[in-house]
């Protein structure tokens, strides 16, 4: 892709994120982004055809690396090193803190949340394919739990303006989704 064309899409995009942070989408005008962006309305309507697509492909290229990262995650290397896993995925969110706080935490933001989670589901589930033996229907019930407990912790650290260290979190969180509560609470009590 052209280095322009990159920096063109890169400027809407950091713009967008700026008006979210503010402002729900449905708020947000063409002219408003243009102008946040520091382009002409023409020049946007070269990229996009409305603020909807601009978020929308903001939030393919998110989805395309968590999905990235979980394909390089094997079933014995999530069981030896799940703190590993939950880093990876914790460094994705806060590379761009703003616009993961907005996408997680803004109600509005319904239709990336289901991507990141339908994602997340689809690759834990090929993850763990060919090690579960068990019905599909259960297994679809743990994926929703862990999945969606998974993002409701991220939400919930956003909120609190991230007091607790992510790394600290993502370690507590990968125990609980492989190992259970009990060595999360023993562990927590040792790091007392």
């Amino acid at each position: 892709m052209d280095k322009r064309v990159m920096k063109t899409r890169r400027s809407i995009h950091e713009a967008m994120t700026r008006l979210l942070a503010v402002k729900p989408i449905e708020e947000i005008t063409v002219t408003e982004l243009a102008e946040a962006a520091e382009i002409n309305r023409k020049t946007f309507y070269n990229y996009y055809g409305s603020v909807y697509m601009v978020a929308e492909e903001m939030e393919d290229e998110i989805v395309a690396r968590f999905e990235e990262t979980l394909r390089g995650i094997d079933f014995e290397t999530l069981l030896m090193d799940p703190q590993s896993t939950f880093n990876t995925l914790a460094k994705i969110i806060t590379s761009d803190l703003d616009f993961y706080g907005n996408m997680l935490t803004n109600r509005n933001q319904i239709s990336f949340l289901q991507k990141i989670i339908t994602t997340l589901k689809q690759r834990i589930r090929t993850i763990y394919d060919s090690q579960i033996t068990a019905d599909d229907e259960l297994v679809d019930y743990i994926l929703d739990y862990i999945v969606a407990g998974l993002v409701s912790v991220y939400q919930r650290w956003f909120m609190s303006d991230g007091k607790m260290d992510i790394e600290v979190l993502s370690k507590y969180i990968s125990m609980l989704a492989v190992y259970g509560i009990k060595p999360v609470l023993e562990a927590a009590e040792q790091d007392r």
